[in-house]
Formats: structure tokens, C-alpha cells, sequence
């Protein structure tokens, strides 16, 4: 809990940051050694500070931990002048860097905001103006419910009394201790009930908006389809068949698939299969023996004679009254 009210705060900041770093870019190309050395930055500052919130809170936690009757574990912190510096105040500070950064972001944008997607170009981030706009509403959100809530809680933990700095002796006294709260304490003291409520449900109401800003474009919608036809072909299903007629439903087995086309006869026709004999295609040789009328050099010694087309015409017209009888009977029967 502890490291969680400083990790959402610098992952803000690290976000604000690198927006206002693409916006205000003033070389087309970065170097390979400068992107690196953001990186690690950026590892650092997003993995340190969270770290380092640990270590600090050590200083004025007086016992191990207390244990909340229908909420569970919870960070204890004894109320001296040194914890407001140490635990209260680093969220307020870093989210107020983090709302400068979103600012110049917004006025850098305002100064470039013709030439603005060419910029995110020549900065190779990957990002368009959509997905830009929705990490500074992702950052934006989280500063404006963070900072309010901790300066709440900050002065709400005041105004329930602070002691004095003594000694780490005195601070750190009995430390292995596990206090036990019923919740029949907070019946009386509701102000701190809604303190911890509020600590409670910050973090899955920033995932939700996490989700709602990045998770639901069309971007996201397009990934979620592809992932979801990638599980569903080792389900033996596949996206033509769900693209079928809704009218016949398939049933997905292993090696059978569905057809893209649906093709059906009458109950009382019989398909016929008519084929056709394929033409001979004559050689120059025979093409010449019949245009000079002479004898070929063939084996067999004869002239091609080109098909009649009139012997054609008349053979076709017996195949469809083959086919019309044979219907007329199907159709008698029946």
C-alpha cells in the first residue's frame, strides 16, 4: 500500500514526461545512446521511488502491521512531525510534477499543433494524436483525483493528533507487534472509516479508467477480435464459418469445415454431371495440310477436318433434352 500511493503517482509523471518530450522535440532523429539513457531514467525513477517510499516508511512505522476487521492487513504509521515529510508529502509532490509536465505538454501542443502528427513521426514513439490524447487524459485523470485525496488524507491524519519525534527507540518500541481493530472503532470514528475506504478503492478506480481510456479505441477492439479468432482456431472454429448464413448452424469438428457458399437443389432434381469432350489443339502442321489441302506428316497419314459447328450445336441440344427428361421423370416419381 505504501509503495502503491507512490508508484501511481510516478507513473504519471513518467507518462506526462515523455509526452511533453515527443511534443517538444527539436531533433528529427534521436540518437540510439539518448534513448537509452531515457530508459534507464525512466527505470529508474518508476522502479526507485516506489523503493524508496518502503525504505522511508520503515523510519515512522510503529509495529509491524494492523489487521482491520472486514478489510484485512493494513501499513501501520505513527503520526510524528517526521512522517509528513517522509510518507504524506511525496505523492503531493510528485503529482504536482508530473500536472507541470502535462501543462507544457498541452501549450507545446497548442504552439506545433499544425505540423503536430509529423512531429510524433520524426520522433519514432509509435504514437498518433489519438493514442497521445489518451495517455495525457490517463495522466491528467490520475493527478486530479490523486492530489485532492492526499492532501485529504494528509490533513485528516493531522487533525487526529500528531506526537512527538522522541527518539527511533521510542517510535520503533514493542515493533513486532500485530494490532488488532475491530470495526466497531470506526463506528465511532467515522472520518477515519472513509480514510481508509478512500485508500481503498483509488487504485481499481484508476484501472478502470486505465481501461476505459486506452482499453475500448479501435485500436484495442481490432487486438481483442484478432486474439479472440486466434483462440477460438485451436477451438477448431474459424472465422468464415462464423461469417456463414445464421440460418444453418455448424458444429465445429476436427477436420470439417464449413462452406463459405451454401448450394442446394430442389428435393426432386437429381444433379447432372454433363462434361464435355476437350478439344484437340491442331499443330501448325495440321493447320497448313488443311489450309494448302495436302496430306499431313502425322503418323496416321490423315487430314484434320475442323470441327462442324453445326454437328456441335446439335449434340448440345441433345444433352439438355437428356437433362429435361430425366428431371420430368425425378419430378413424376415423386
Amino acid at each position: 500500500m505504501v509503495a502503491l500511493n507512490v508508484a501511481m503517482p510516478t507513473s504519471s509523471l513518467l507518462i506526462s514526461r515523455r509526452l511533453y518530450s515527443i511534443a517538444n522535440i527539436q531533433r528529427m532523429n534521436i540518437s540510439r545512446i539518448d534513448s537509452r539513457q531515457t530508459t534507464y531514467l525512466e527505470m529508474v525513477l518508476g522502479i526507485g521511488l516506489p523503493i524508496l517510499a518502503v525504505i522511508l516508511h520503515v523510519v515512522v512505522q510503529g509495529h509491524r502491521f494492523d489487521i482491520i476487521e472486514n478489510v484485512g492487513c493494513w501499513p501501520s504509521i505513527y503520526m510524528t512531525p517526521v512522517t509528513i515529510p517522509l510518507v504524506s508529502l511525496p505523492p503531493i509532490l510528485i503529482n504536482l510534477v508530473s500536472a507541470y509536465y502535462s501543462i507544457l505538454s498541452i501549450r507545446a501542443f497548442l504552439n506545433q499543433r499544425k505540423q503536430f502528427s509529423s512531429v510524433m513521426k520524426s520522433a519514432n514513439s509509435g504514437l498518433t494524436t489519438g493514442r497521445y490524447f489518451r495517455l495525457m487524459a490517463v495522466a491528467s485523470t490520475e493527478i486530479i483525483f490523486s492530489v485532492p485525496m492526499s492532501i485529504y488524507l494528509m490533513v485528516s491524519n493531522i487533525k487526529t493528533g500528531i506526537h512527538p519525534w522522541i527518539s527511533w527507540a521510542d517510535t520503533h518500541l514493542d515493533f513486532n507487534r500485530v494490532e488488532v481493530v475491530p470495526f466497531g472503532y470506526f463506528q465511532v470514528h467515522h472520518e477515519s472509516w472513509i480514510m481508509i475506504n478512500m485508500s481503498r478503492y483509488l487504485f481499481p478506480l484508476g484501472s478502470f479508467f486505465f481501461f476505459v481510456y486506452l482499453g475500448m479505441s479501435g485500436e484495442s477492439g481490432t487486438f481483442y477480435r484478432s486474439q479472440f479468432w486466434r483462440f477460438a482456431r485451436l477451438l477448431g472454429f474459424s472465422s468464415q464459418a462464423a461469417e456463414a448464413s445464421p440460418e444453418v448452424s455448424w458444429i465445429a469438428r476436427p477436420g470439417v469445415r464449413a462452406p463459405s457458399r451454401l448450394r442446394s437443389l430442389p428435393p426432386f432434381v437429381t444433379s447432372v454431371s454433363v462434361t464435355s469432350t476437350p478439344k484437340k489443339k491442331q499443330s501448325p502442321l495440321e493447320l497448313k495440310a488443311y489450309g494448302t489441302g495436302s496430306r499431313s506428316n502425322s503418323s496416321s497419314g490423315s487430314l484434320s477436318v475442323p470441327p462442324d459447328p453445326k454437328v456441335e450445336k446439335e449434340s448440345a441440344h441433345d444433352s439438355w433434352q437428356r437433362i429435361a427428361q430425366t428431371a420430368e421423370v425425378h419430378s413424376g416419381v415423386v
